[in-house]
């Protein structure tokens, strides 16, 4: 009986593979792709893991994208001693977020809290709050094997730019071809790939290019537009900001008594966002009386010169030479508004603007 020899099918398979792969990888490098770590449920749960050894240094973060960008981590770290546990989701209310370290009986850190009006206030179970549930009820199932499988991936996406999900998988590339959307239609937000680059701590960063680019940004600006036109148009008021507001104060209460602390931060935009924030969201209605409702320290960006002077190039975000400058500036700021101690070192100088 003859037997078939697969020997040199399977070296030809594997030659062919890794051409491919080698090719693949090669094109986007060549396209100036930079490597980024996916934010997927299993980045964020290994975060989530590091919130025990909180501290007013090394404070939790939650939030929408604003905080991801506008709080540089390695700023904080350098001056601090200390990184902050970035938590805060891109798209997505913190409040679940929120409510979950509230009922965390172990959770007894510092925690700021990043406010986007249009993602904070809305209504409870509404689609701003999917994607920070979903995490939420994952984390507790987080498996020994998920938890072996996200350390492979992490040396994995340290060396290869096409494991990139968010970009450089199959349904986010079919998205971006130029295709005309049937009238009456809209898939969704699509961002251009230089817009956010992940890293292992969750920063994001603009590319270079993106910063660089006036046509790439007017594309995230063009974003803004359409995710615009196709968001509700009620504005959450009467009882159901009251039940938001209860929430919020029950959660911020359960770590208050645990000896944890909190502050509220409003991070910059500007242009016809910020102008369209304001409008659909006054200050008085909704800033304000979060923190009255809660009694709890809040820093508006617009209320300090130090944290007015940055322009967001697509309106809603800093670039990342602003985010160094802006946490420099906002440190001094949490220490003036909120009593606490930023040094790891008790014996170093108080912050200020001049030892920045």
């Amino acid at each position: 009986m003859k037997t078939t020899n697969y020997v040199k099918a399977t070296w030809l398979t594997l030659i062919l593979v890794l051409t491919f792969v080698a090719g693949w990888e090669a094109y986007w490098r060549h396209n100036h792709y930079v490597l980024a770590y996916n934010d997927d449920e299993s980045l964020w749960a290994n975060t989530r893991k590091q919130i025990y050894q909180s501290s007013p240094a090394r404070p939790v973060v939650i939030g929408s994208s604003r905080i991801k960008y506008d709080l540089d981590l390695e700023t904080w770290q350098r001056i601090t001693g200390e990184k902050p546990i970035q938590l805060s989701i891109v798209g997505t209310s913190p409040r679940p977020l929120l409510t979950d370290l509230g009922n965390d009986p172990a959770f007894k850190g510092t925690l700021i809290i990043d406010v986007t009006e249009p993602l904070f206030f809305t209504p409870s179970g509404a689609f701003p709050e999917k994607e920070a549930d979903k995490r939420v009820k994952a984390y507790p199932n987080w498996s020994l094997s998920q938890q072996a499988s996200f350390q492979i991936n992490r040396v994995l996406e340290a060396n290869f730019l096409f494991l990139d999900d968010f970009y450089l998988a199959l349904n986010p590339l079919l998205s971006r071809l130029p295709i005309p959307q049937r009238p009456g239609t809209w898939g969704g937000p699509v961002f251009p790939y230089e817009f956010s680059v992940n890293g292992f701590d969750r920063q994001n960063k603009m590319a270079d290019a993106m910063v660089a680019d006036t046509a790439i940004q007017n594309k995230v600006k063009q974003v803004w537009m359409d995710v615009g036109a196709h968001s509700p148009k009620d504005v959450i008021a009467g009882p159901p900001l009251v039940d938001i507001l209860n929430q919020t104060r029950k959660s911020i209460d359960q770590i208050r008594a645990r000896g944890g602390q909190v502050v509220f931060v409003r991070t910059p935009s500007d242009g016809p966002m910020y102008a369209i924030e304001k409008q659909l969201f006054p200050r008085a209605q909704y800033w304000d009386r979060l923190l009255a409702y809660t009694q709890t320290p809040g820093i508006y960006f617009s209320d300090y010169p130090a944290l007015t002077r940055f322009t967001c190039p697509e309106w809603s975000h800093l670039t990342p030479k602003d985010a160094i400058l802006f946490t420099q500036d906002l440190l001094p700021i949490i220490e003036q508004k909120t009593g606490w101690s930023l040094r790891k070192n008790a014996s170093a100088p108080k912050l200020s603007s001049s030892t920045l």
